[in-house]
């Protein structure tokens, strides 16, 4: 097969030697002259390059791109703060003066969660009441015992006849303060756990319908509440207890069941079911 030629085309180099072999003088004023607009122009280049480069040098520099990274953290956890000092100290609401708290899903109506810090302690019980509160300093549609809008408030799981899942926070409150229930009864720590919480320990009672906890067997923001008729012994001592609802509330979840879901390993909501939160 014959091979293709290369197109016949002069490179810019090759059309200036051109040049320079007809040229037969070269008049010393213009080679002066043209010396001194290379250094000029040479000079302003030098000055552009200088001043572009102090104009863009926060954009160019990775040590200013990390401080500028470090001004927004700062920025965040000093928003962050300022809502935990507006519930700290005398403004904090004292769990003991605080019976539980009240979920308002406008789709299937009102969750009454009485507390039981006998079951979860005082950490659990204070977690719900700072992220209420958090919630309302940072929301403007209500106040704490007249329904506030969390950043994280939604129900997402439902299995007939088992449990309604769903997650309460406010991205202001960590729920890594909160400890584990205790132990009833001082029972012995489990020797087999779920491979979702390797280091499970005894948290709780068996629980029984109604019973409100932390979900897989840790210390929230996920929660769930039981509707199973028998105790549920197969979860043995897993999940810290922190709340229990009334009969109207279980009925009302338990309305939950026939929204639209799918199995994704899981019976999850094809739709995540909002809720607003306050304190009764």
């Amino acid at each position: 097969m014959k091979r293709s030629s290369a197109p016949n085309i002069s490179a810019p180099l090759s059309r200036s030697g051109a040049r320079r072999k007809t040229s037969s003088f070269i008049n010393p004023i213009c080679v002066a002259a043209t010396i001194s607009v290379l250094i000029l122009i040479s000079l302003g280049g030098t000055l552009l390059f200088f001043a572009s480069s102090g104009n863009n040098s926060n954009l160019d520099s990775p040590l200013n791109n990390n401080e500028g990274e470090s001004q927004q953290q700062q920025s965040s956890q000093l928003r962050r703060q300022q809502s935990a000092d507006i519930i700290s100290g005398e403004e904090k609401r004292d769990p003991t003066n605080t019976q539980g708290l009240l979920i308002r899903a406008d789709q299937i109506g009102d969750i009454r969660i009485a507390f039981r810090p006998d079951l979860a302690g005082p950490s659990s019980i204070q977690y719900v009441i700072d992220v209420v509160e958090a919630a309302s300093v940072a929301s403007s549609d209500g106040d704490i015992q007249n329904g506030v809008t969390c950043s994280r408030c939604n129900f997402y799981r439902a299995e007939p006849k088992l449990l309604l899942q769903g997650v309460i926070a406010q991205h202001s409150i960590s729920s890594h303060s909160v400890s584990l229930g205790p132990c009833p009864d001082k029972l012995p720590p489990q020797s087999h756990c779920p491979e979702h919480d390797p280091n499970c320990g005894c948290h709780g009672p068996i629980m029984t319908k109604g019973m409100v906890g932390w979900a897989g067997g840790g210390e929230g923001p996920d929660f769930f509440l039981n509707t199973f008729d028998k105790p549920v012994d197969w979860w043995e001592h897993q999940h810290t207890v922190w709340g229990e609802l009334d009969e109207e509330s279980i009925r009302v979840v338990e309305s939950a069941y026939d929204l639209p879901a799918h199995k994704q390993g899981m019976r999850m909501l094809d739709k995540h079911l909002e809720f607003s939160i306050e304190l009764f």
